[in-house]
């Protein structure tokens, strides 16, 4: 008896185990499937650089006058969407006309919004500002070593949002 009921549980682990590959199998065929798709809609919809620096150019903005206005906790939230908008942009490994766009987000915006960061967590207005316009400096800079030096922002001496600098 006891060889059959070793044969039976055998047999059980065998059928279970075939059903465990076809379930995985059926599950890669799906995830196969949704690669193909999302494949096509990146294709059909590349991704467009100029959308991340609108959003960019948006949060700093609204962090800008977050931190005129004092309100920290609300600096906090538009600085921590400004850096998590990079860090998605960073792990894009995205080049714009040959220039590595992704490799530039954290020596020119992720890392100088730490020092944003600090001065928002010691509710510094003058550091606040400082480091800011550092952030707008450090864009600049990039956008000039991207080739694109009349890609200008500044900071406003009033209560306006940042701002292009249409001048040539």
């Amino acid at each position: 008896m006891r060889p059959a009921i070793g044969l039976g549980i055998a047999s059980l682990l065998i059928i279970g185990g075939g059903l465990g590959l076809y379930a995985l199998h059926r599950e890669n065929q799906a995830l196969h499937a949704e690669v193909e798709r999302l494949s096509y809609l990146v294709a059909e919809r590349p991704i467009e650089l100029a959308t991340f620096m609108a959003t960019y150019e948006h949060f700093l903005g609204k962090l800008y006058r977050a931190g005129q206005a004092q309100n920290w906790d609300l600096a906090a939230f538009y600085h921590h969407e400004l850096e998590e908008t990079a860090e998605q942009l960073e792990k894009l490994g995205l080049s714009d006309d040959g220039v590595p766009v992704s490799a530039m987000m954290r020596p020119n915006l992720i890392e100088p919004l730490e020092t944003v960061e600090k001065a928002i967590a010691q509710k510094n207005s003058e550091a606040f500002y400082t480091a800011l316009s550092g952030v707008v400096t450090r864009c600049n800079g990039c956008h000039a070593a991207a080739g694109k030096p009349y890609l200008r922002f500044s900071l406003p001496t009033a209560q306006a949002a940042p701002q292009q600098n249409f001048q040539p």
